[in-house]
């Protein structure tokens, strides 16, 4: 194989030497934890270290964001203090780091925490204790279909987790009605991720293939920090069972590696790449290492850092990543990092649900507060794709609904573009 794997990996390390940003616990709080007279204490996990630490620069771009609105004053006279903790994407570490937050430091709420996982392994703990676990970085279909009912996930219902984008099985659904209508005799080979995160991908597209699902020809899955031979081994696979459709549902590194090998073994069916290693920064790692990335298909919900620099919303960005100082960051955002992007909409709307819950908030008022979201109009998030809303109610469950069809083009110094309809109600 004639990738050069020291290469790689340099450039991967490279490209995860972003500035974990801190924050500190607040000791006083009054009747609701967290909430002191001047503070409010929220906290979250994130895999700062670990096979998924390419994710890393969306909790530093939540904490950007709740410093640009600190300094302007806080919410109701209170600044948010954010303490983020390692759990390396690694479900066995995350129940005692979310204890550390809601025992130890008393956040008011556990918000933005990172991996299907992770975030299955402390949902029961956190809704038990009625503890809001709020705006969690996956798309899993759990977050909204066990909103206010007990789901096949689970015996109970889950009312106090709730996520924020796009779910993964609409997302894939989105996939299936691309491949049907551009390439109706497609034989689709499937690299999938062997944990809930993989499946509720894999079950989305099987849905949207419906009656023809008969034309997934393989299906292979792999483990978190699989190498990229293992990587490799799986294509090599699904290229001698004849697929020519090449649909990946895994976190960067894989994915980084899925591309690149596939260029490697002289391997170029249609290819579809699921939304979470959407970033041009890891798009341009594989272009780096020999990987062929034009034509790839995924969607996006953010606006570009890249592509739609002139946009309000990315002028305010830039704006808030350079008050940081942080020259990792700002170089990550100006490449196009789409988790900075995401880090920052997130934030706003933690943010706008907490004004929206009260001058003397409690988990309750949050938990209305982002049951009845309407980012729309005059409060639009200013950080996601133009004409999308986050919005909730009783029968949205879901913040974000709405996607857009993006394609890879111009190679080592390409860039995703948006194509298509607006797909809305997707779920």
């Amino acid at each position: 194989m004639t990738v050069k794997r020291k290469k790689l990996g340099a450039l991967l390390c490279a490209l995860l030497a972003t500035a974990a940003v801190a924050g500190t616990a607040a000791a006083s709080h009054t009747g609701t934890p967290g909430v002191s007279k001047k503070q409010i204490t929220i906290g979250g996990t994130f895999p700062f270290t670990g096979p998924a630490q390419l994710y890393k620069t969306i909790p530093a771009a939540e904490q950007a964001y709740y410093a640009y609105v600190n300094g302007k004053g806080g919410v109701f006279h209170r600044k948010i203090n954010d303490i983020t903790l390692d759990d390396q994407y690694d479900p066995s570490q995350t129940p005692a780091k979310t204890k550390e937050l809601v025992e130890q430091d008393h956040v008011f709420a556990v918000v933005g925490s990172l991996g299907t996982a992770p975030v299955l392994s402390t949902w029961n703990y956190l809704n038990k204790r009625k503890i809001p676990q709020v705006l969690v970085a996956t798309g899993d279909a759990y977050w909204g279909q066990c909103a206010r009912h007990a789901c096949s996930a689970s015996k109970r219902a889950k009312p106090w987790t709730m996520g924020w984008q796009p779910d993964y099985p609409g997302e894939a659904k989105v996939y299936a009605k691309y491949i049907l209508k551009n390439k109706p005799q497609a034989k689709i080979g499937v690299l999938y991720q062997n944990d809930a995160f993989g499946t509720n991908y894999l079950n989305g597209l099987k849905a949207g293939l419906g009656k023809h699902q008969n034309q997934i020809v393989d299906l292979e899955s792999y483990n978190v920090g699989d190498s990229a031979q293992v990587i490799a081994a799986h294509e090599v696979a699904m290229r001698a069972k004849g697929a020519d459709t090449f649909v990946i549902f895994a976190t960067p590194q894989a994915a980084i590696f899925a591309l690149v090998d596939k260029t490697a073994i002289g391997w170029s069916p249609l290819t579809l790449l699921g939304n979470v290693s959407l970033n041009r920064v890891f798009q341009l790692a594989a272009e780096a290492n020999g990987g062929d990335v034009n034509g790839v298909i995924s969607t996006g919900y953010n606006s570009s850092a890249t592509v739609q620099a002139n946009l309000p919303g990315m002028k305010l960005a830039k704006k808030i990543i350079d008050a940081t100082g942080n020259a990792q960051l700002q170089q990550s955002f100006a490449q196009g990092d789409a988790n900075i992007v995401y880090g920052l909409a997130s934030a706003w709307t933690f943010v706008d649900a907490l004004r929206h819950a009260g001058k003397n908030p409690t988990r309750a008022s949050l938990m209305h507060a982002l049951r009845n979201l309407n980012e729309t109009k005059k409060n639009k998030n200013p950080f996601i794709y133009p004409g999308m809303v986050v919005k909730t109610s009783k029968t949205r469950t879901f913040p974000m609904e709405q996607l857009k069809l993006e394609k890879w083009s111009g190679g080592k110094t390409g860039d995703w573009h948006s194509f298509g309809k607006l797909y809305t109600g997707v779920h």
